[in-house]
């Protein structure tokens, strides 16, 4: 009864209180073993080691087959900023995520750079670190400045970093980038752009205010292009890591990203009035560009291809902060893909 006085030091009292402890004690003994073979389990599952959680994301141990969606998650909440993966089939699915995190990200082949910035001491420092499907940190490479640019090449043997060395937008009149191609086995540094033998109308072309940056790789992982810029104009160049040469192909060319089957190249071009970007497509066998429907003023990001049609880009607008779509088709309008999320690296194998 609820107001009878009960004495517990007597012995009957004492002997039911450890008999109840030692219950409990069982009980969560059991649920112990049962929660780790239950994580053990789906670490070891086909899934890849695949763990759900209440909140609507899993986490997952290694990248899952493609073609899926690796990207920074940019949800507001405690895994802000970490790398994470949606198939492209449900991009609007729980969205996996890695034990990563990184401000710039792209992955091939089973190969991946990530660029950080460490701000917990002074100076900054700013690193990048090459990782595999499962998310080991194999090489860490020293960086000079803050990330704006990362691609690996489509067979995962070689990645390019860009970073800016002075300013921290195109934008800025003065700005410096520096941008570097290492090996992804071995972090070893293979090139830097800037000791390239450039030509330009088959002569010798230098200056010492040389920029570099906006890599794409061609799929033999040794071709690639990349913007140069210099006394104020950009230029598209395409170059080989192998031979340390360069040529200018054409002007007016910035942040260029190669589509799958190597005919065609997205880029963006400053605009006419105001600053800003507009998107624009190159068609590399006749040399004849078009204009994308972007609908948003300026998009300012090197994109990547979703398919052989169809590019994405981070971008931030009112119907939504994320990962949109885009046809190169230069009518269809583009639609948001992922809401909160940043980097995009289509990944298909």
């Amino acid at each position: 009864m609820k107001n009878q006085s009960v004495d517990e030091t007597s012995p009957g009292v004492s002997g039911r209180r450890r008999r109840s402890i030692f219950a409990v004690g069982c009980v969560l003994a059991v649920l112990t073993v049962f929660g780790y073979v239950a994580l053990t389990s789906s670490r070891s599952s086909g899934r890849r080691g695949v763990q759900a959680t209440s909140d609507g994301v899993e986490f997952v141990t290694s990248v899952p087959d493609g073609p899926v969606l690796l990207f920074r998650n940019a949800a507001p909440g405690p895994l802000y900023g970490r790398l994470a993966i949606v198939p492209l089939s449900q991009p609007a699915g729980p969205r996996q995520i890695a034990p990563i995190s990184c401000e710039r990200v792209h992955y091939a082949a089973g190969w991946g750079i990530c660029m950080v910035t460490d701000e917990s001491r002074l100076p900054i420092r700013y690193t990048a670190f090459v990782f595999d499907r499962s998310f080991e940190r194999r090489q860490t490479i020293a960086l000079t400045g803050p990330p704006i640019r990362a691609r690996v090449a489509p067979d995962g043997r070689r990645a390019a970093l860009t970073v800016f060395e002075r300013g921290h937008s195109y934008a800025d009149e003065a700005f410096s980038t520096k941008t570097i191609v290492v090996d992804t086995a071995s972090g070893r540094q293979l090139a830097d752009l800037e000791d390239l033998m450039i030509e330009k109308d088959g002569r010798p072309f230098k200056s010492v205010d040389f920029n570099f940056w906006g890599v794409t790789f061609a799929r033999d992982g040794d071709q690639f292009f990349a913007t140069l810029k210099t006394r104020g104009k950009r230029y598209l160049v395409r170059a080989s890591v192998n031979l340390g040469k360069a040529g200018v192909v054409r002007p007016d060319v910035e942040c260029p990203s190669l589509s799958p089957d190597g005919s065609l190249i997205v880029f963006k071009k400053p605009l006419e009035r105001g600053v800003g970007w507009r998107l624009h497509v190159l068609d590399l066998a006749t040399g004849a560009e078009r204009p994308l429907n972007q609908i948003r003023r300026s998009v300012d990001d090197q994109v990547d291809w979703f398919d052989n049609h169809q590019v994405v880009y981070h971008d931030s607008a009112s119907e939504g902060t994320g990962i949109w779509v885009l046809p190169v088709d230069g009518i269809t309008p583009p639609r948001l893909l992922l809401a909160h999320a940043y980097s995009p690296a289509i990944v298909r194998n």
